[in-house]
């Protein structure tokens, strides 16, 4: 494999990182943003709590980051 091939690859590599990255911070930003919008509506936590577990399926300890 030449040294340009490899550098090809790299680059790649590295902007799929990137792509998956921004993907997962902006699902994130879309979770904590909903929790805020739920509760600026007056929805109780546990109603948040089960409209989130629906909607992207987190496990209880991720379910909790968000609605500290």
């Amino acid at each position: 494999m030449t040294l340009m091939l490899r550098d090809q690859e790299n680059i790649e590599k590295g902007i799929e990182m990137g792509r998956e990255e921004g993907r997962v911070e902006g699902r994130q930003e879309g979770i904590r943003l909903m929790v805020s919008a739920l509760r600026d509506f007056g929805i109780s936590r546990e109603e948040i709590q089960k409209k989130i577990q629906e909607k992207y399926q987190l496990t209880g300890q991720e379910l909790e980051e968000y609605l500290k």
